[in-house]
C-alpha cells in the first residue's frame, strides 16, 4: 500500500509452502494430506527468515500478508498427474496457452529456480487463430472465449474448502454447504451473490466462500462486472488471480482492500527478476506504493511479499462502500505483450465497446495501474493463471495489529478498533455476525477475452 511519510510497524508474514495447482478441479482425496504438506520443512525455514524481519519495527511497507494460496494438485478430470519436467523459453507468442479448463500439473517441489524462470509447457494445442473462429468475433481484435453469469454462474469454478492460507478467522465452505447455508445464490436479478454468514456468535472461524476460476489462462483480457463487494471491519475481500508454484507461475491482485478503506490497490507478486521502470507512475492513475524494501521490485520473496503494488487515490468509488453506493462498475485487467494492465469503469461509464463485447482498450483511456513489460516479460514470470473470487475475514492483513488500530490510511479515517469497540479483529468476527450484512459480493459476470494479435 502507498505510505507517504508515515512509518507503520512490520506485519508478521507468515509463509506456507505452496502446492501445486492451477484450480480446474479440486482433488478431494489431497484434503487430509493438506495440513501435513503445510508443516513442511521449507515452510519452516521461510517463517523463520520472515519472523526475523518482524523486529524491525519502523519499516514502511505495502501490505504484508503472505497469500501462498496453498494449491491443490488437479488436472481435467480431479487426477493428480505426476511431476512434470516439461518446459520451453518464455515468450511473447500466446499460440496455444488458452486451456479449455486444463493445465500441467507439477510437484511443488519442482518450482524453478527463481535464476531460471521458465514458462509452463501450454496445456492446449489449439491456438488463438483457430478459437477466433469458432468463439463470438470483435470488431476491436478481441474475441470472447468464456463469460460467467447467471444460473451457469457457478458452472464455472471450483470450491475451496480448506483451511485460509492467509490465517483469517474464516470457515470456506464446499459448493453443497455454501448453497444449502444461502452463502451463494442467484437473485433476482440474474446476478450470483457470494456472502459471509451473519449468524451472531461462532466458534474457529466464521463461514465464507472462496472460488477458483476453472479456465487456465497465460494472457488475456478478464472483465468483472460487479454491483456489489463486500466491505467492513474485518473483511478482506479480493478478486485476483495466481498460478502454480506460487509465486514463479505470478500473482496478480486486481481488486483488493481490507477492513473499511475506500480505495483499491493493485498488485503484482513474482518469482525473482521481474522489476518495474522509475517512470511507470507517468502512465497510471494509481501511484506505486512505498514500503520497507525495493517499490520496482515485484518479486515477493525477496521483499518479504511486498511486490509491487499500485495504489488509486484518485478514483472516486472504486472500493468498498463507495463501489457499492453506485452501483459498482467494471473491472478489466489485460494480461498482454505490454504488460499487465488495470481499469475501472463505474456503473454509469461503463464504455459501450464493453456492453457490446467487443473491448477496445485502446481507448480506455489512462488505467488505474499499468505494470510494462520492459523489465518483466508478462508470459515469463506469468503463466497458467486462474481467477479467485473470495472474502476473508481477517488474516495476515486485515487483522493485523498495526492495521486493526490504524486510521488515516487507503480512505478508512477511523480505526477499526474505534469503530468497532473490539481491541482484535477475531474477537469482533466471531461475535458480531450481524456487522456482516454487507459482506458479501454481487458479480453480473466475469467475461475472458482473448487476441491474436495483442497478448
Amino acid at each position: 500500500m502507498h505510505i507517504s511519510n508515515i512509518i507503520l510497524p512490520l506485519l508478521t508474514l507468515s509463509v506456507t509452502t505452496p502446492l501445486t495447482a492451477s484450480a480446474a478441479h479440486i482433488n478431494p482425496h489431497h484434503k487430509k494430506s493438506l495440513a501435513a504438506q503445510h508443516e513442511l520443512p521449507k515452510q519452516v525455514k521461510r517463517e523463520n527468515v520472515l519472523a526475523g524481519t518482524h523486529k524491525n519495527k519502523v519499516k514502511r511497507l505495502v501490505k504484508k500478508k503472505k497469500r501462498a494460496t496453498c494449491q491443490v494438485k488437479f488436472n481435467a478430470t480431479s487426477i493428480v498427474t505426476a511431476p512434470s519436467t516439461a518446459s520451453e523459453t518464455a515468450s511473447l507468442t500466446n499460440v496455444g496457452n488458452w486451456a479449455n479448463a486444463t493445465s500441467t500439473a507439477t510437484d511443488s517441489n519442482s518450482a524453478s529456480s527463481s535464476s531460471t524462470q521458465q514458462q509452463q509447457q501450454p496445456s492446449s494445442t489449439t491456438s488463438a487463430a483457430a478459437q477466433a473462429t469458432t468463439s463470438s468475433t470483435s470488431s476491436s481484435g478481441w474475441f470472447k472465449v468464456e463469460e460467467w453469469s447467471g444460473n451457469s454462474f457457478f458452472d464455472h469454478v471450483n470450491f475451496w474448502e480448506w483451511n485460509d492460507p492467509t490465517h483469517g478467522t474464516v470457515d470456506y465452505l464446499n459448493r453443497g454447504d455454501a448453497w444449502n447455508s444461502g452463502l451463494i445464490s442467484i437473485n433476482s436479478n440474474n446476478r450470483a451473490v457470494l456472502a459471509v454468514d451473519t449468524t451472531q456468535q461462532v466458534s474457529g472461524g466464521r463461514k465464507s466462500v472462496r472460488v477458483h476460476g476453472n479456465r487456465i489462462f497465460t494472457g488475456g483480457l478478464v472483465l468483472f462486472d460487479a454491483y456489489h463487494m463486500p466491505t467492513g471491519c474485518g473483511t478482506w475481500p479480493a478478486w485476483w488471480q495466481n498460478g502454480p508454484n506460487w509465486p514463479e507461475g505470478g500473482e496478480i491482485d486486481i481488486l483488493e482492500g481490507v477492513n473499511s478503506f475506500g480505495q483499491n490497490q493493485v498488485s503484482l507478486h513474482t518469482g525473482n527478476g521481474c522489476s518495474m521502470p522509475n517512470t511507470m507512475n507517468n502512465n497510471q492513475i494509481g501511484q506505486l506504493t512505498t514500503g520497507g524494501f525495493d517499490s520496482y521490485n515485484c518479486a515477493s520473496y525477496a521483499t518479504s511479499n511486498q511486490g509491487c503494488g499500485v495504489r488509486d487515490e484518485k478514483t472516486q468509488n472504486a472500493y468498498g462502500a463507495g463501489f457499492n453506493s453506485i452501483g459498482g462498475g467494471v473491472y478489466a485487467m489485460r494480461w498482454s505483450k505490454a504488460g499487465i494492465t488495470v481499469w475501472f469503469f463505474p456503473r454509469n461509464a461503463i464504455p459501450s465497446d464493453i456492453n457490446n463485447d467487443e473491448p477496445n482498450p485502446s481507448s480506455w483511456g489512462t488505467p488505474m495501474a499499468h505494470f510494462p513489460s520492459d523489465n518483466c516479460n508478462p508470459y515469463q514470470f506469468f503463466y497458467d493463471n486462474f481467477n479467485i473470487i473470495n472474502t476473508s475475514l481477517c488474516g495476515d492483513w486485515a487483522g493485523a495489529d498495526s492495521v486493526w488500530n490504524y486510521a488515516g490510511y487507503a480512505g478508512q479515517d477511523q480505526s477499526c478498533a474505534a469503530q468497532t469497540g473490539y481491541s482484535t479483529c477475531s474477537d469482533y468476527v466471531l461475535n458480531s455476525g450481524s456487522s456482516f450484512s454487507e459482506a458479501y459480493w454481487e458479480v453480473s459476470y466475469v467475461k475472458y477475452f482473448n487476441s491474436t494479435t495483442e497478448v
